[in-house]
């Protein structure tokens, strides 16, 4: 049986505690997208054997030796998202979700000290101070359909009792459910202080036909890295380099989401009710990156790179509130987390290691490279994998994430990232560029993900000018692939039938555009 159920156990527990962590968080630090330059976009995100741009400090931190000038640039751009989702049958209603924005994904300087030039010695040092954004949060998606089984308080009131897991949610909906009475002790005899939901169909007493479900998510922010690179140059062929890394997290999150009886029913106990719940992350992290870079010939590069796991610490702060109607001739009856905290949102710190990441690349160049005004160019390839089962959250109070971690353990796997691209320079001046990115199904074939196959691919293409010390990149770019979302899970006992709803299967495609001027010295 649902485990909504339980006791009371001597009253209800109306402290609101800080909210778990979700597995599904974990992708929210492990990029899967290109980024960097306008020119580096242009190319699918390769670069890692490629160098000569000031994203290889984000990449390979070894490609920025082969720079001998210094040299400014900034980029800024818009990017569109649309989300299309498919929820319990129903793939045409309330089902769209679309966001645009302003963005700015990266800005950095280049100094380079170009001492010698021999063939066995250190010909120069290069240094680079910059940022670039790895993650853009920016989307909104909505789903809607019937549920004739169960409701997102279910899921409320379960984790509420359901002490055997780990990573229960105790707090905002359970509370504000309870406080407009819509959750509440269920006493069909005397001494019963069992907990029941009005908006459950499967309420003991007689529950409902059904629940229209409707909800959208809407996200905003980013995960910005800042990065403080040195790379080396020996004989103008083998170039290592070092980065230590600060990624930033600027999250956002606003859920809103809304139950009605499906039924013309005026007298079952239920009419409707709307909950949103509004969070806000902040989080600082650290890593590091190591990289090679090998000139095998003039025409030929290969290159390396190794990013260390990346340790962030995040603080989490929600407010929620809640309204319904349970037709007890009182009306809508409101109620606000912060009312219940003395005004304060609910908060919540914690610490997450994200996956390490390692990867190689290779490029080709072709044309007379002696002669820079005649036809030149090149292709570039990249090859990445990360494990992103490996990512661990640990609370605060230093004790391990068990049931999260397990989940991440469960649900997710490690991956393979392709990256390619090539260039074609005419006059020295003009450059046209093509790329194309594919990046691997995060998710193992567990129940819970639906049997989705979230891999995404990235088609891209741009246009170059260079002319005496300034330069000016315009890059766009088209992702698209799958995805799921579950809103909510139900813990049944063993033989029970599921009553989780499937999770919503969502299309997703982006588009982004994408300007960077730059200028040496």
């Amino acid at each position: 049986m649902i485990k909504r159920l339980y006791p009371l156990l001597g009253g209800l527990f109306l402290s609101a505690t800080a909210m778990a962590q979700s597995s599904n968080d974990a992708l929210l630090y492990s990029p899967n997208q290109p980024h960097g330059t306008a020119r580096t976009q242009a190319l699918g995100g390769a670069g890692i054997g490629l160098g000569g741009d000031y994203s290889s400090a984000h990449l390979n931190p070894a490609g920025i030796a082969i720079f001998k000038t210094g040299e400014f640039h900034i980029s800024a751009g818009v990017g569109i998202s649309q989300f299309t989702s498919n929820y319990l049958g129903n793939g045409q209603l309330d089902n769209k979700g679309n966001r645009s924005n302003f963005q700015m994904p990266s800005i950095g300087v280049i100094m380079a000290t170009n001492k010698n030039s021999g063939s066995s010695t250190w010909n120069n040092i290069t240094f680079s101070l910059g940022m670039e954004r790895l993650a853009n949060y920016n989307n909104k998606m909505a789903i809607a359909g019937r549920n004739n089984q169960t409701s997102l308080s279910d899921a409320w009131v379960d984790d509420f009792f359901d002490q055997s897991v780990s990573d229960a949610t105790l707090g905002l909906g359970f509370d504000l459910g309870y406080y407009t009475g819509m959750i509440h002790k269920h006493a069909n005899a005397p001494g019963d202080t069992s907990i029941i939901s009005q908006a459950s169909p499967l309420r003991p007493g007689g529950g409902l036909p059904g629940i229209q479900q409707r909800g959208t998510i809407e996200t905003e922010g980013g995960l910005n890295e800042y990065s403080f690179a040195i790379g080396g140059n020996y004989g103008d062929r083998l170039y290592i380099g070092a980065s230590l890394n600060l990624p930033s997290i600027n999250y956002k999150e606003t859920l809103n989401w809304s139950e009605d009886d499906a039924s013309s029913d005026k007298n079952n106990g239920f009419a409707y009710f709307d909950y949103t719940k509004r969070l806000k992350r902040t989080g600082l992290g650290f890593g590091a990156k190591l990289g090679i870079l090998y000139k095998v010939s003039d025409h030929f590069r290969l290159g390396g790179t190794f990013a260390t796991p990346t340790w962030y610490s995040i603080h989490d702060s929600y407010t929620a509130e809640f309204h319904s109607d349970i037709e007890n001739n009182q009306g809508e009856v409101s109620a606000y987390s912060v009312d219940l905290a003395q005004g304060f949102p609910t908060e919540n710190d914690y610490h997450y290691t994200a996956p390490l990441r390692a990867g190689a690349g290779a490029s080709y160049f072709f044309g007379n490279l002696a002669e820079p005004k005649t036809t030149q160019g090149f292709i570039t390839a990249d090859y990445e994998y990360v494990n992103q089962s490996s990512g661990k959250f640990k609370y605060n109070n230093g004790k391990a994430a068990t049931g999260v971690n397990d989940n991440i353990s469960a649900i997710y796997k490690a991956t393979s990232n392709i990256r390619a691209g090539a260039e074609v320079r005419f006059q020295a001046m003009y450059a046209v560029r093509l790329g194309f990115a594919a990046y691997g199904n995060p998710y193992t074939n567990d129940a819970y993900n639906a049997g989705i196959d979230a891999s995404r691919k990235v088609y891209s293409g741009g246009l170059g000018f260079r002319n005496k010390g300034f330069y000016a990149d315009l890059t766009y770019s088209y992702t698209q692939g799958d995805d799921r979302y579950q809103p909510y899970t139900i813990y049944q006992a063993a033989g029970q039938p599921n009553l989780s709803p499937k999770a919503a299967t969502l299309a997703y495609n982006r588009s982004n555009i994408l300007l960077t001027i730059g200028f040496k010295f």
